[in-house]
């Protein structure tokens, strides 16, 4: 990578303190982010590899609802900063992160700069979209510690009867959902990252995940302009489910070291208004306030407990709001997830 390259993508990187305390399937989901698709945040995921338990998953997804014939929906912004934030203590703030830049987009070419913990850098090209039938190659970049890296096209892994939600919410009760996942056949863009536990959670056996995008100001680095907070996520689902459309904006933009603040009564609001019982109550407001996706490295993985690709997590959720065994039908990605890294499945092509 050019060496002018290296520097100002590193300064950008530096901008953000890392001890900021910066929550998921959002697509789309307030006014403003729906016009900023490449800083859009998706969704997380957050697991061990299962057929190595040394080696810790993390994944965003942006760019929702990509089509499949149009490559250029599945570009990363070089203008954005898509930064994974690790809490070790439980205070909700960042204790470690992982910053990820891109170069702008070249007719063939396409790179990242990675910051890990531990000083690590990683840099590689961005697996590139293309409108032909047939994807192109994951390509998988290997760093120090064999820290694994992907960047680019894939099919999206969230599964969702989202009509079904939308006829649910209007009253419709369970008997609204069809099954029909509303994610099927579409793309984005995922960061896909794979290193050792010690990496991700030093000496904790918890670890808290949440993922912030940040869009770069006029002129930056030399403006002195605050960095520009887009969007987060961490729990699937609470923006959209539980926060009503006129507070969206300022959800996105919060941090989750003041979730129980600003957004406490209004999580509790949505839950009684859908009647959800006490005691599920506390048990939501325990894995959504604040908007951080947990891991317990003592108990197997599975959402709540850190997220897995294949987790329904609409079925746990719906179960827990409506205080009984609730399906929406969905209850599998529309295409098969790889059992190797990058994880998620190849895009899907136009034929």
């Amino acid at each position: 990578m050019p060496r002018l390259l290296v520097v100002t993508l590193t300064m950008m990187l530096l901008a953000i303190p890392s001890g900021q305390p910066a929550w998921a399937a959002d697509h789309r989901d307030a006014a403003s982010i729906s016009e900023d698709p490449a800083a859009d945040l998706n969704d997380i995921y957050f697991f061990r590899d299962p057929s190595d338990p040394t080696q810790i998953v993390l994944a965003m997804t942006v760019n929702p609802f990509s089509s499949t014939s149009t490559p250029g929906a599945h570009q990363f912004s070089s203008e954005v900063i898509y930064r994974f934030d690790i809490d070790l203590n439980g205070d909700a703030i960042g204790d470690r992160s992982i910053s990820v830049m891109f170069t702008p987009v070249l007719p063939s070419l396409q790179l990242f700069r990675a910051e890990l913990p531990g000083g690590i850098v990683i840099e590689g090209p961005v697996t590139r979209p293309t409108a032909a039938r047939a994807a192109n190659p994951a390509v998988i970049t290997t760093g120090a510690s064999g820290i694994q890296m992907f960047a680019g096209p894939r099919d999206d892994p969230f599964f969702f009867d989202v009509i079904g939600f939308n006829r649910f919410t209007a009253g419709g009760g369970l008997a609204a959902f069809s099954g029909r996942d509303g994610f099927a056949g579409q793309n984005v863009s995922a960061i896909v990252i794979r290193a050792p536990v010690s990496v991700i959670f030093g000496s904790s056996t918890v670890a808290g995940l949440w993922a912030t995008t940040y869009r770069l100001p006029d002129g930056f680095p030399t403006s002195g302009l605050p960095l520009a907070q887009v969007d987060r996520t961490g729990v699937p689902a609470v923006s959209p489910v539980f926060i009503p459309a006129a507070r969206k904006d300022a959800f996105n933009r919060g941090i989750p070291f003041n979730d129980a603040r600003d957004f406490g009564a209004t999580i509790v609001a949505s839950l009684n208004a859908l009647g959800t019982n006490l005691q599920n109550q506390t048990i939501l407001g325990s894995v959504a306030i604040p908007d951080i996706l947990k891991l317990d490295l003592s108990r197997p993985d599975g959402f709540p407990n850190g997220r897995r690709l294949q987790d329904d997590v609409i079925d746990t959720l719906l179960s827990l709001v409506l205080n009984q065994p609730a399906s929406d039908g969905a209850n599998a990605n529309d295409v098969p997830f790889l059992t190797t890294f990058p994880f998620l499945a190849p895009p899907q092509q136009a034929p």
